[in-house]
């Protein structure tokens, strides 16, 4: 039964959604679904259609929230993302299979109680480690990038080729420029010669 589901408990006792907040999928139209385990649940062969919509719409709703893959867990929430009035929601909920079947309360990286499907979860882990491989080797490629681009830049500011030929000093002058970026991005030369002022090392 839902209330004995959702029950009070201790939140140190909830298990930790291991996908972190602010991790956004790139390119999430889609998702994996295990049409195996839904054409043998139990799920599937006890609730009725209207359920197993809402169900789904909820399982979809869940990829655009934060952490993904998660929900809220108020009522007037819940019925938002599966587009029902609260009064829908309600009724839905007191059905012996109702729409939050399989799903769990669990703690955020933020301390924030939502919940989760152990399904869902299976799929947005590897959706998520993907991402994240993603953003990793782009960041190498912009790094790659950066440090192929500044020994021109620090000539063109004036400074000596010995400066653009020193690995460490162009690994300290890429840094200084990372930590005092105003947020812009671009290495503009008279930029690149500021920041070699700033360091003190300018000949």
């Amino acid at each position: 039964m839902i209330a004995a589901q959702f029950a009070p408990v201790d939140s140190a006792a909830l298990f930790k959604y291991p996908i972190p907040v602010g991790v956004r999928l790139e390119s999430h139209g889609w998702f994996q679904f295990h049409h195996s385990w839904w054409r043998t649940s139990d799920f599937r062969r006890d609730a009725d259609r209207e359920v197993r919509a809402v169900w789904f719409d909820l399982l979809s709703g869940a990829q655009d929230e934060d952490p993904v893959g998660t929900l809220p867990v108020a009522p007037k929430d819940l019925a938002w993302i599966a587009r029902v009035s609260l009064e829908d929601w309600m009724r839905l909920m007191e059905r012996p299979i109702n729409p939050l079947y399989g799903w769990h309360r669990c703690i955020c990286s933020d301390n924030r109680v939502r919940l989760y499907h152990p399904k869902l979860l299976e799929v947005t882990k590897g959706a998520a480690r993907s991402s994240v491989v993603a953003e990793e080797k782009r960041e190498q490629d912009r790094e790659r990038k950066r440090l192929k681009d500044l020994p021109d830049k620090i000539v063109r500011a004036g400074g000596s080729q010995r400066m653009a030929g020193d690995q460490g000093y162009v690994l300290r002058l890429d840094q200084f420029l990372i930590e005092n970026s105003d947020g812009a991005g671009t290495r503009t030369i008279s930029r690149v010669r500021a920041a070699m002022e700033a360091l003190e090392t300018f000949v």
